[in-house]
């Protein structure tokens, strides 16, 4: 069905681009300030956790892929880019701390 193993990490990774799409969407759309918490947590924590491995990986070399890697980073870019676009959506005006 796909052609290269490098074909199949690309469309995984474009189908967890959508997913995490979807979900940051749903979620912002449902309610702004759980929304805006998620954006702001998840990120920091992903970042944390890759900081911690890429530290991990230079101290002791693993067989870690490039792909967990650049998973990492994507994951921790969808949620703030969302967040991005419903803050100028609502031209910079967040709901929950208006009221």
């Amino acid at each position: 069905m796909f052609s290269s193993h490098k074909g199949v990490n690309n469309q995984y990774f474009l189908i967890i681009i959508l997913a995490q799409a979807v979900i940051y969407l749903s979620l912002w759309l449902w309610d702004e300030y759980v929304a805006s918490y998620v954006t702001l947590i998840f990120p920091a924590m992903i970042f944390v956790i890759l900081i911690l491995a890429g530290i991990a990986d230079l101290i002791e070399p693993s067989r870690i892929s490039r792909s967990y890697y650049k998973l990492m980073i994507i994951s921790i870019l969808i949620p703030i880019i969302i967040g991005i676009v419903f803050y100028y959506i609502n031209d910079g005006h967040i709901g929950w701390l208006i009221e």
